[in-house]
């Protein structure tokens, strides 16, 4: 027999007793006392007759999550089993709700109580006959300690969830700054190197001109200028003489053949156009690839030259 006398969000408490006398005495103890009328208290009770019904209850509440702060049990139940089992069985569906045990006649130890049904902080023990005020009192304490500990762990996993949603964001951000600082050094090498490649294609392509021009009798006129823009572009490669180290062992011969040769042009048509003989052509292209430590013979020249030395 299950007599629910309340509904809603008010704090539960379940009584558990075979005499309808002291099920009698709760309903007294928790119904309301105010005079405003649909007022019906701070407390729902839930009276139980017997043990199993009573875990039943447990069982439902905690599945609409509506959980029972306190339960009044009386250990001498003479229908089903006994007090002492039911409170373990309710103890291990709810680790939180609080017991206040009833009996009259006290045949079972505080500590053998406290072993079947733990922990100790969460009971109290009341001898039978007890008062309205007593069932007040007890329900009031062990209902605020439940309300205290409900809230205290629901901030506590508010907590947890922000430290995690925090080391989440921390990691997110730490891949996204190395991340970046890897892009960063990416980007700061492909500037350099793009920047080296250029400087490289001024020295192979512009410094063999420009000494041809300067030579040239014609342009004597201009050798001043040309000389100074020499020097110029010497100026802008300076900064990249550690990595410009093989090109600037080539002479401006060597240069400008190299360069002829990273455009595609055979030994004949180099030695056609500078006025020289094919094995002088092989003389420095066997110069150019010891300058450039190109010891293997498999390794095409104007393949490196395009690749390594002067590619865009």
């Amino acid at each position: 027999m299950v007599m629910d006398l309340s509904a809603g969000k008010r704090m539960r408490i379940l009584a558990v007793d075979d005499e309808p006398e002291a099920l009698e005495i709760y309903r007294q103890a928790f119904r309301s006392l105010s005079d405003q009328p649909g007022d019906e208290g701070e407390f729902s009770i839930t009276c139980c007759r017997r043990g199993d019904t009573a875990v039943d209850c447990v069982k439902a509440a905690l599945d609409t999550g509506d959980h029972y702060a306190v339960v009044f049990l009386d250990l001498n139940l003479t229908q089903g089993p006994d007090g002492i089992t039911i409170g373990g069985q309710i103890r291990e569906l709810d680790p939180y709700v609080n017991f206040v045990i009833v009996t009259g006649l006290p045949d079972v130890s505080p500590q053998e109580i406290a072993r079947r049904i733990p922990p100790k902080d969460k009971m109290l023990y009341v001898q039978k006959p007890f008062h309205i005020q007593e069932i007040r009192q007890f329900a009031s304490a062990l209902g605020a300690k439940w309300q205290s500990e409900r809230l205290l762990r629901r901030t506590n996993k508010e907590l947890e969830k922000k430290v995690r949603e925090l080391e989440q964001a921390t990691r997110q951000l730490m891949e996204n700054n190395n991340a970046l600082s890897v892009l960063a050094r990416n980007l700061e090498k492909s500037r350099k190197e793009s920047e080296k490649r250029v400087f490289q294609r001024a020295v192979m392509l512009m410094m063999p001109i420009v000494e041809k021009l300067r030579q040239a009798p014609r342009l004597k006129p201009y050798r001043t200028d040309l000389t100074l823009l020499e020097g110029y572009i010497k100026d802008l490669t300076s900064g990249f003489a550690g990595e410009l180290k093989a090109v600037a062992l080539l002479s401006m011969t060597e240069m400008r053949i190299a360069s002829m040769i990273r455009n595609g042009m055979t030994s004949e048509e180099i030695a056609k156009h500078l006025y020289i003989s094919v094995s002088t052509v092989k003389t420095h292209r066997k110069n150019i690839r010891k300058k450039l430590n190109l010891c293997n013979s498999r390794i095409n020249l104007r393949t490196y030259l395009m690749s390594e030395i002067v590619a865009e």
